[in-house]
């Protein structure tokens, strides 16, 4: 098989189970992805699809949830988000990828 077809599946198959996970416990959709992305993305791709597919699978359920949120407790995470996610990826051109990867598969 060809190498780039193997890092599609990987890539595939990541994405899949990372949505799956995220769905039944709406969180934990980057942690699973990147822990098979880093494989076969860089640090930085590997971010920005985080980020990505992160704002579509969390949107979608955000948007069923609309009516029964209470935005005053919700703010505080969008700021944090808006804040930290800015921040992570400027590190990511000082982190090493071998670092990164070891440390999230760790994780």
């Amino acid at each position: 098989m060809d190498g780039a077809f193997i890092s599609l599946a990987f890539f595939l198959i990541a994405t899949f189970v990372a949505a799956l996970v995220a769905g039944l416990s709406g969180f934990a959709f980057g942690l699973v992805a990147a822990a098979i992305w880093l494989h076969v993305l860089t640090p930085i791709q590997t971010a920005t699809l985080i980020v990505a597919y992160g704002l579509l699978v969390q949107g979608y359920a955000v948007w069923k949830l609309r009516r029964a949120l209470q935005w005053s407790r919700v703010w505080p995470f969008i700021l944090g988000g808006a804040l930290g996610v800015p921040i992570g990826i400027a590190l990511l051109d000082t982190v090493s990828p071998a670092f990164l990867k070891v440390a999230i598969g760790s994780f």
